[in-house]
């Protein structure tokens, strides 16, 4: 771990290859829960952290300092990563082979680690309370469509309904998922 040395994130940006240490240092932990709530997965946290922290490397030349905390363009960046690893499901590699960097595989207590950075518990309790609130219906049509992944043509054939039935019955029940979970991201 780097020593923070008191500098803001924008002069460390600015100060190139031997202050990034300290940037990383200073934001690794907020990155690793950002991407830990949003993909659930530690080891894609790990590698979305580690692309974000390369894409920065390579573009803190460009870095203008607007006044606005130098976290803000981290998480910019963060948040350009995650539209990418959401569109096409897998983590982007470019900036890290641009640098050179290999992909380092996380050991268990690495992944144990960054799970840890983020308490779940509430997360697991609001979801188990919204899911016990919705009624049998709902609850089995979104177990159909979503954990099935069934079209609704077989959602309804099973559920003995129409398929528009069907459609308002997990609209529903998603609508009541999303009310009990608000706010937990």
């Amino acid at each position: 771990m780097e020593r923070d040395d008191g500098r803001s994130d924008a002069e460390l940006i600015a100060s190139g290859v031997d202050a990034f240490g300290v940037l990383y240092d200073r934001h690794v932990n907020d990155l690793l829960r950002f991407f830990l709530r949003r993909t659930g997965c530690a080891q894609t946290a790990a590698d979305l952290t580690s692309e974000t922290f390369a894409a920065a490397l390579l573009s803190s030349r460009r870095f203008v300092d607007r006044g606005k905390p130098g976290r803000a363009w981290l998480f910019t960046i963060a948040n350009r990563q995650m539209n990418r690893y959401i569109r096409r499901e897998v983590v982007d590699s470019k900036a890290r082979k641009k640098l050179g960097m290999e992909r380092i595989e996380s050991t268990t207590e690495d992944l144990e680690r960054i799970e840890r950075l983020v308490d779940f518990e509430p997360v697991r309790d609001a979801i188990d309370g919204a899911v016990k609130a919705l009624p049998a219906s709902q609850l089995e049509a979104i177990q159909l469509r979503i954990g099935r992944a069934l079209p609704y043509r077989e959602v309804a054939e099973e559920l003995g309904c129409s398929e528009g039935a069907a459609r308002v019955r997990v609209s529903r029940g998603l609508q009541t998922l999303a009310r009990h979970t608000e706010g937990l991201t």
